[in-house]
């Protein structure tokens, strides 16, 4: 038995195929337009931010990723400190009219 489960082992380790991720191009958005992953592809949000109002007052900055809202200091639903990684399908927007946030998409590379 325990010669099967080495073999059955050795084998998924064979077989099973590493995917690697190619740099594809940087995406800069704005607003809350709801912008979707591609398909084949993975997105890396590296930064979001607030813009202020022409009277100088800031907006709450966050994110919305499959329809939660993640806030930078929020107390629930924080965002984490550096990178978010989206999988293929995963939605992501601005919570308002000033959120920008940048994002470096890949290419998912058999």
């Amino acid at each position: 038995m325990k010669t099967f489960r080495t073999l059955l082992l050795v084998f998924v380790c064979l077989t099973t195929k590493a995917q690697n991720l190619q740099f594809s191009q940087a995406l800069l958005f704005n607003g809350t337009a709801v912008q979707t992953v591609p398909a084949g592809k993975v997105w890396k949000i590296e930064h979001q931010a607030q813009s202020y109002s022409s009277s100088g007052s800031g907006l709450h900055a966050s994110l919305v990723i499959n329809g939660i809202n993640w806030f930078l200091n929020g107390t629930s639903g924080s965002l984490p400190s550096g990178a978010i990684w989206l999988p293929a399908g995963a939605t992501v927007a601005g919570w308002g009219q000033y959120t920008n946030y940048n994002i470096l998409e890949f290419t998912i590379v058999p």
